[in-house]
């Protein structure tokens, strides 16, 4: 009688287990903010907002045009910083940019399309 309790007991007990979620994954994109910063000698101004941690502080951020055309490329390390970059609105006329920011070590990638449609009118999108 008592193996039968035993096993019944032991039964019951490993099917009431439950597997814990893996909560790492909840948020799987980068933690970065790209938007408009306002102007300065009529051209627009963009900034980045990083809030990395020490797991992810190391970014690579690459600007390109609907060609394919680089217009920078760099590796930037920290945790919680901001980059702006002013677009000479000149030389790019209306061309839209795309922001590409990679995570170096977990590889994940977000990407943001900025398009100037008129001098006083700029989209940015996360695709």
């Amino acid at each position: 009688m008592k193996t039968i309790i035993a096993i019944a007991v032991f039964s019951a007990v490993s099917f009431m287990q439950v597997t814990a979620a893996d909560t790492s994954t909840l948020n799987p994109t980068l933690p970065v903010e790209l938007k408009y910063a306002g102007s300065f000698k009529n051209q627009p101004l963009i900034q980045l907002n990083f809030t990395g941690s020490k797991d992810e502080n190391v970014f690579n951020i690459i600007i390109t045009d609907e060609s394919g055309v680089v217009f920078y490329n760099a590796d930037l390390t920290g945790e919680t910083f901001s980059k702006q970059f002013l677009l000479n609105t000149d030389d790019l006329g209306d061309a839209v940019l795309k922001f590409e920011i990679t995570g170096k070590k977990s590889g994940k990638t977000v990407s943001y399309r900025v398009n100037r449609q008129f001098t006083e009118h700029l989209d940015v999108v996360k695709l």
